[in-house]
């Protein structure tokens, strides 16, 4: 586990020749925002960062503040831009991917940590997707499908090609392995509002493990970084501390221990930059200080086969993956088939 003063100098030693193309979805709020201004301070706003969200204010105002170039030869090069996407709906997360498409030739860094934590309201989109995994995992897959060229454009230079999901990695185990006979938390009875949020936590979890892995094996050059950030003060865990019902006090008891076992978002986002820059190439899944919990490094691309062993991917043990390269083919191909027709 690496102190604050390590990880603080680790991440200052980010010096990137190229100016960097930067993407963070959910970036005007939480560990998104905290990350996308420690980034910008640590290249002193020399990056085209484009931060994609909801609310447009916020981001105006975060832009504002963000460090600016005070010229050089690269005082051209940069730009701190916002693109508007309700990430709970496929079909936006389509069209701002289009969107950012043309407005960039290359992405160095996608980071995604928007995401959904209600346990009283599991929910199905318009797009008759379950809410949570739609705003956890769903979204996550199509950003990455979509912008995987522009990843690979900035690996074919030479540069850093690095993906990161901030959720919940390295909790899987064969104890724990990922659901393949409720795909989509569709198919089992959605009865009980508790049960079937928890079920979709879970499974967002074990999906991006599988997702990731799937990535990673056929991007050989380009890191996947799965990270848990831990208990983060922002309004996102607090949300998640709401109960209602016969289930209100323990709400009220985890809004009171929450603020003594949590840390503020730039802590936090010091740990995941600390992750994001220091793994090159491959599949990661990194805790909460930025330590890799598992990794694996592919030499060229690989074709999972149908081995059904949790925790074991490519032949190779992974403590805390929550899938198997059966599942992996079983998630991805499902994935594919939802998210296709949004």
């Amino acid at each position: 586990m690496p102190t604050p003063a390590v990880v603080k100098a680790s991440n200052a030693s980010f010096h990137p020749s190229y100016v960097p193309v930067a993407v963070f979805v959910g970036g005007t709020s939480g560990v998104g925002q905290g990350m996308l201004e420690a980034f910008a301070r640590y290249v002193q706003g020399r990056a085209h960062l484009v931060i994609v969200g909801r609310n447009e204010h916020a981001a105006a105002d975060i832009i504002a503040h963000l460090p600016k170039p005070d010229g050089g030869a690269d005082s051209t090069q940069w730009t701190h831009e916002f693109v508007q996407c309700d990430v709970s709906l496929m079909k936006n997360v389509r069209a701002a991917c289009s969107e950012i498409r043309a407005k960039c030739e290359r992405i160095n860094f996608l980071v995604m940590t928007a995401s959904y934590n209600s346990m009283m309201n599991p929910g199905v989109t318009s797009e008759g997707l379950d809410l949570h995994l739609a705003l956890r995992y769903y979204q996550r897959f199509v950003w990455v499908e979509e912008l995987l060229p522009l990843m690979q454009a900035a690996q074919a230079r030479s540069e850093d090609a690095k993906v990161m999901s901030v959720l919940g990695a390295g909790r899987g185990s064969p104890k724990k392995p990922a659901d393949l006979e409720n795909l989509g938390n569709m198919t089992k009875p959605r009865e009980g509002r508790f049960a079937v949020a928890l079920r979709s936590l879970i499974m967002s979890s074990n999906y991006t493990d599988a997702m990731f892995a799937y990535f990673a094996a056929q991007n050989p050059g380009i890191a996947f970084i799965h990270i848990h950030p831990g208990a983060v003060r922002t309004s996102a865990h607090q949300a998640s501390t709401d109960f209602d019902g016969l289930l209100t006090p323990l709400g009220w008891i985890l809004r009171l221990i929450l603020p003594w076992i949590s840390v503020s978002q730039d802590e936090c986002a010091e740990h995941m930059l600390y992750a994001l820059f220091k793994n090159e190439r491959g599949l990661f899944l990194c805790d909460r200080y930025g330590d890799a919990v598992s990794s694996l490094v592919f030499d060229a691309p690989v074709e999972f086969g149908e081995n059904n062993e949790t925790s074991v991917l490519n032949g190779v043990p992974m403590p805390g993956y929550g899938a198997s390269d059966l599942g992996v083919q079983k998630i991805v191909e499902y994935t594919k088939e939802a998210t296709r027709a949004r």
